[in-house]
């Protein structure tokens, strides 16, 4: 029982020991503006990349919906911001054998052609500092939310 036990603790100390502090290896994203990407958005395409409690049809039946990123308003699903804050962050891709604190899209092997993964967090009023309420990835002019095992691609309307 002991020689399990001290296995176990050996197995979580060395992990931390590959893993990755996103916030300290976040930047800013210079090349892009919010100003571009304030608009009404539309999802055009549904991916199953792990476990969840949303199934296939309803997953697809967002298809079409429309998402408000706006000064005022951000809007997706049923869940609404009044008066966001937006966030702009660039993520380095992780080398072999890193782990890190968030898990983009391309840890599921999505979008893997990037140099950098590009992320806008949307904060609401209440939020704490570091943690938004959403965050939506960039990628080649869509944005990706990444929810209960599905990623949902939205391009601008």
């Amino acid at each position: 029982m002991v020689r399990c036990f001290l296995i176990f603790m050996l197995g979580l100390i060395s992990a931390g020991c590959f893993a990755v502090d996103d916030n300290k290896a976040r930047s800013s994203c210079a090349e892009i503006s919010l100003n571009e990407l304030y608009s009404s958005y539309k999802i055009f395409d549904v991916v199953k990349y792990g476990g969840g409690w949303t199934t296939e049809a309803s997953a697809k039946d967002r298809i079409g919906k429309e998402i408000i990123v706006e000064r005022e308003t951000f809007k997706v699903r049923d869940f609404v911001i009044s008066n966001p804050s937006y966030e702009l962050s660039c993520y380095p891709l992780l080398k072999e054998g890193e782990v890190a604190v968030n898990r983009w899209s391309n840890f599921y092997g999505f979008g893997s052609n990037r140099t950098s993964i590009k992320v806008m967090h949307v904060y609401d009023e209440d939020d704490v500092a570091d943690e938004p309420s959403i965050n939506l990835e960039l990628v080649n002019g869509q944005l990706w939310e990444m929810y209960d095992g599905w990623i949902y691609k939205m391009k601008p309307l």
